[in-house]
């Protein structure tokens, strides 16, 4: 009960968020034509600054955690199969390369680093940066080349900001570069206006009147992937590794429990700017979000965590 308790304690205020965005819009709080603004402010000001952070931190610890990388690779390999298979009927591309995204990408920077990091104490973020750093380069830009023409999707990949910020930070930590004070204070700033923002903006997301046909059935289908199958192959994968030595049971935990986790909230900003798959990420990160409150706690029991 103590770990039920504690992750619904630290993970109850991000899913408020989301109901809030939803609230306001739904009553005209928040036209959803400010949608656009959202999205751009979180998208190239405010996540930028916190995966700056974040990569500057990996790089001061020594790149702690990517041991553990292969594992989650392979885990998203086969995640990203199965996916593709759901999503065969989607006659769109595009929504199909993004939905394959929002499945395969968890929201380890919205909700991950301060859940694990409050659930498994401050050694946590070692490993989600590191998995961070694998899903905005790789699973990313794999996706993103996916949802159009090769040549199209390329250059979306290479458009997008996030991996950018994140080597950015690497190159500044590996070189141990220093800010001065004020601009330090306004990267701060910038990075803690990323969890409400994105949060509330996918409130707003959800409360946009959506196409007559339903995408509810493969949205749900999608979430069932991300919370069981995601964290059922990382588990398997992780307990072969965890007998042959190569990690230890923190490293398995935090593995299983980062796979664990609802799609990224970032997706669907990504789908609104590029205009692919909005009739089905909201959808699809909504679902996994209200499933997540009670998947977690089951799979955290089955790790031996306590709260």
């Amino acid at each position: 009960m103590s770990t039920l308790t504690g992750l619904l304690a630290v993970s109850l205020p991000f899913f408020l968020l989301v109901l809030l965005g939803f609230a306001a819009a739904r009553r005209g709080i928040v036209p959803v034509t400010a949608l656009g603004a959202l999205n751009a402010f979180v998208l190239y000001l405010a996540l930028p600054a916190m995966l700056l952070q974040l990569g500057r931190q990996w790089a001061h610890d020594g790149f702690s955690g990517a041991v553990a990388l292969p594992l989650y690779a392979l885990a998203s390999l086969g995640l990203g199969l199965l996916a593709w298979r759901v999503l065969a009927a989607e006659p769109s591309r595009g929504a199909r390369g993004m939905a394959a995204l929002v499945t395969l990408f968890p929201n380890t920077g919205f909700l991950g680093v301060p859940l694990l990091g409050a659930l498994l104490g401050q050694g946590a973020s070692s490993l989600l940066v590191a998995t961070i750093v694998f899903d905005l380069i790789v699973t990313s830009s794999v996706c993103l080349a996916l949802a159009g023409a090769r040549e199209a999707g390329l250059r979306r990949a290479v458009r997008n900001p996030l991996p950018w910020a994140v080597l950015a930070g690497v190159v500044m930590g590996l070189a141990e570069l220093t800010l001065p004070a004020p601009l330090e204070r306004t990267l701060q700033m910038l990075a803690q206006a990323v969890s409400p923002t994105a949060l509330v903006a996918l409130g707003v997301a959800l409360a946009v009147p959506q196409p007559a046909h339903s995408a509810h059935g493969t949205a749900l289908r999608l979430a069932v992937l991300k919370l069981v199958a995601h964290p059922l192959l990382a588990g398997l994968l992780g307990y072969a590794a965890l007998r042959a030595g190569w990690i230890g049971l923190p490293q398995l935990q935090l593995l299983v429990l980062a796979t664990a986790l609802p799609g990224a909230a970032n997706v669907a900003l990504l789908a609104q700017q590029l205009g692919e798959g909005q009739h089905l990420v909201p959808r699809a990160i909504l679902a996994s979000t209200l499933g997540a409150p009670l998947t977690l706690p089951l799979v955290a029991w089955a790790l031996g965590v306590q709260a």
